[in-house]
């Protein structure tokens, strides 16, 4: 997963609504980047899963004649 910053530079000061939203945004940005890693991960474990259950066909059909 590739980790970034973010730096915001604002001339003046924040108000304590828009540090809110901003870690808000970078949190959501964060958790979405997860859920997209995580998806990706049981994609690869399905295929996976998918190659095994071919073989195991496969060779059920061998000895099946």
């Amino acid at each position: 997963m590739a980790i970034y910053n973010k730096s915001v530079i604002v001339s003046g000061r924040l108000t304590f609504e828009e540090v809110i939203d901003e870690t808000c945004e970078k949190l959501m940005d964060r958790q979405v980047q997860y859920s997209i890693r995580r998806i990706q991960e049981m994609g690869n474990l399905l295929d996976g899963l998918e190659h095994e259950l071919d073989d195991i066909l496969l060779q059920k059909d061998k000895l099946n004649g």
